[in-house]
């Protein structure tokens, strides 16, 4: 009976040092999650590419959500197709939707701009989402039917 006991808390410890040795910060998956957790919380001065989407209308189209903008309307963000910061370019930030930070410069953007292609410069919050806008460098039209021009 003793042996058994001896044997299961032998047996306890293994384990426990190996959860221990994986926790340890010098462990490369543990350096891994630390440096994302760091990026995502990152605050960029960026450029940044993207098409203003309205919220309720591509999930109304592609996910069948009842989203009313026609009563409600639209509430703007911008699905990113490119962002540079410090010269560099991004691409682990292509494909996201930055929401707009409410602020003045920002309210244009929120409202407005629906379907066309923007390129902003401001504040990129990545672990929120959110993009704080400076200033419009560019603007775009959308040429197909699904945007309307305004």
């Amino acid at each position: 009976m003793e042996k058994g006991i001896l044997l299961a808390s032998l047996l306890g410890f293994a384990v426990a040092g190996h959860t221990l040795t994986q926790d340890h910060p010098d462990h490369p998956k543990q350096q891994a999650s630390e440096t994302k957790a760091a990026e995502t919380k990152a605050v960029v001065e960026a450029t940044v590419v993207g098409e203003n989407i309205c919220l309720g209308c591509a999930l109304k189209k592609e996910k069948g959500a009842a989203a009313q903008c026609d009563k409600y309307g639209h509430r703007h963000a911008l699905k990113v197709t490119s962002v540079t910061a410090a010269g560099k370019e991004q691409p682990e930030m292509k494909g996201w939707v930055l929401h707009y930070l409410d602020t003045d410069k920002g309210q244009p953007f929120i409202k407005e701009h629906h379907g066309e292609t923007l390129t902003l410069t401001g504040k990129v919050y990545s672990g929120e989402r959110v993009l704080e806008v400076d200033k419009q460098e560019d603007a775009k039209k959308p040429d197909h039917p699904d945007h309307p021009k305004k």
